[in-house]
Formats: C-alpha cells, sequence, structure tokens
C-alpha cells in the first residue's frame, strides 16, 4: 500500500533519482540505512537550482557521522564547479542541495561527477594558542 505524498511534495523524476543513486554509489558510514530510506521517498524542489527537500516513510534513522555525509561536484559548461550534497537531519534523509560556486544559474548538470565523502580532515578543528 503506498502513502499520499505531503501536500507539494511527488515521486522524483529520473533524472533526479539518477541523481540521488550518484549520490549515494560512495561508501560512507550510515549509507545502509539512507539507501533504505531513498527506496520510498517524495521530493519537492526548494530553490531555482534544483535543490531538494526529501520526504522518506522510512522510520529507521542513519547513523551518520556528518550532516553533509556525501557529495558530488562537476565542472557546469563554464567551467565553474556545481555541489550536490546529501543533508541527513537527526538521522534522516531531509535535503540535496544543489547549488554553483560562484552562485550564477546552472546552465547544464555535468555528466560526469567526482564523489567527495567528509572525513575528520573535513571538519574545522579549534585553533591552539
Amino acid at each position: 500500500m503506498h502513502r499520499k505524498p505531503p501536500d507539494g511534495f511527488r515521486l522524483p523524476s529520473p533524472a533526479e533519482r539518477n541523481l540521488v543513486e550518484v549520490l549515494t554509489s560512495a561508501e560512507f558510514s550510515g549509507r545502509a540505512e539512507v539507501l533504505a530510506q531513498l527506496q520510498s521517498y517524495h521530493v519537492r524542489v526548494i530553490d531555482e537550482e534544483g535543490s531538494l527537500e526529501i520526504c522518506t516513510s522510512c522510520v529507521r534513522p542513519a547513523l551518520v557521522r556528518y550532516r553533509v555525509c556525501t557529495e558530488l561536484h562537476g565542472s557546469d559548461l563554464d567551467g565553474v564547479l556545481i555541489r550536490v550534497m546529501l543533508h541527513v537531519v537527526d538521522g534522516f534523509c531531509r535535503e540535496i542541495e544543489i547549488y554553483k560556486v560562484d552562485g550564477s544559474p546552472i546552465q547544464r548538470m555535468p555528466e560526469v561527477w567526482k564523489s567527495f565523502v567528509p572525513g575528520p580532515e573535513w571538519c574545522t578543528k579549534p585553533s591552539v594558542g
């Protein structure tokens, strides 16, 4: 039995599903639970770049190490970097943030992405002294 999506949410498009598949292809802490959550989910576009709010029907939280547990980056037609980040809040997939680092409009999403999984060196460490 399928639940009705919350108001304003819809099933992801094939392109959005493909982006999620690429985004979650790298190994990261909590990946199995994130993949389980993304077996049944709905989305809604939340900005001009195509960032998505995620609503999942899965009740099992993901034990991720960082709020942004996996990321993609690739170049737009003008060579400027586009970033795609999966945000997990309180154990649940909540957003796929998409933006161009210089703030200009995205011309075309990259065909080839590079994955990045945040690690301890990614976090800012307090300065000593």
